[in-house]
């Protein structure tokens, strides 16, 4: 019986793979080696696959994460905590402020936003409780959420000064052992024409776009800069890629989420040759 559970495992693995490798075949225009990658994007897909570590879990877990990240950093980084319920029926609005986030715990996405009165609780609630039966680890093959327990947190909403979503720092990070060599992806302007921009780690713009075009603004300065990197590199430090978000705006930085497999690797990268050049940077594939 075991024999014949492990095959069946085996080969439902193997029609998943091969179901990524014609979905990425699409996005990507060529056929990926997910056993033995050398791309970025085929890197991602093996680890979907084979990579899987306890970490993982943790560090996807929007909620678990922030005992990590107060250990590795300190809690002064993180967005503060309003509330933590298991069923969206707990929530008690009431108690939360005029500006609030609220988030699901173990899928990606899941983000509804309480602002200036625009919040549409009984649609909320329902997209809740659809995305607490959601097994986004299966959905996505991307198993280290199948292992978080679902919860729903309230954050605070970060704004800045003038009453805007702040803009979105994401860090790709390369562990080169001795070192982190990394690329920052920056969104901008959430609330309207939304676009992203990405720099080297000179904070030189360079001629990249992955999946948003990029409008090529330069990264304007910030004084806090150096130590938002020193934040990045800290929260990268035991894994050999992983994507570090963050905020930084009014002086603060704030830590948004850690992510392992980036556009789950379908994000096209326009040069195609970056794909490559982000692959020779990850030095193993877990």
């Amino acid at each position: 019986m075991q024999t014949d559970n492990s095959q069946a495992v085996s080969l439902y693995k193997r029609w998943r793979i091969f179901k990524t490798q014609c979905r990425f075949l699409k996005k990507h225009k060529y056929w990926p080696n997910i056993a033995h990658p050398k791309t970025f994007s085929e890197k991602i897909q093996h680890r979907k696959f084979f990579g899987n570590q306890p970490l993982y879990s943790i560090c996807a877990d929007k909620f678990a994460v922030r005992e990590y990240v107060k250990t590795k950093v300190g809690e002064q980084y993180l967005v503060p905590l309003i509330d933590v319920v298991e069923q969206p029926e707990q929530l008690n609005y009431q108690q939360y402020g005029d500006q609030f986030v609220i988030k699901t715990t173990h899928d990606s996405g899941g983000v509804y936003i309480y602002r200036n009165g625009q919040f549409d609780k009984n649609n909320v609630i329902g997209r809740i409780k659809k995305s607490l039966l959601k097994d986004t680890g299966i959905l996505r093959d991307e198993p280290w959420y199948s292992a978080i327990k679902p919860k729903i947190m309230v954050e605070s909403l970060l704004q800045t000064s003038s009453g805007e979503l702040p803009s979105d720092y994401k860090f790709h990070m390369f562990n080169q052992g001795d070192d982190i060599e990394f690329f920052l992806q920056v969104d901008y302007d959430r609330d309207g024409d939304h676009h992203r921009s990405i720099y080297d780690s000179a904070k030189q713009l360079i001629n990249l776009s992955i999946k948003t075009k990029s409008k090529n603004k330069p990264l304007a300065k910030l004084d806090n800069y150096d130590e938002m990197v020193w934040v990045a590199k800290q929260l990268a430090a035991d894994f050999d890629y992983v994507r570090v978000d963050l905020y930084n705006f009014d002086g603060k930085i704030y830590f948004g989420e850690l992510t392992f497999a980036h556009g789950s690797g379908f994000r096209r990268f326009k040069p195609a040759h970056y794909d490559k050049e982000w692959g020779q940077l990850w030095k193993s594939v877990n």
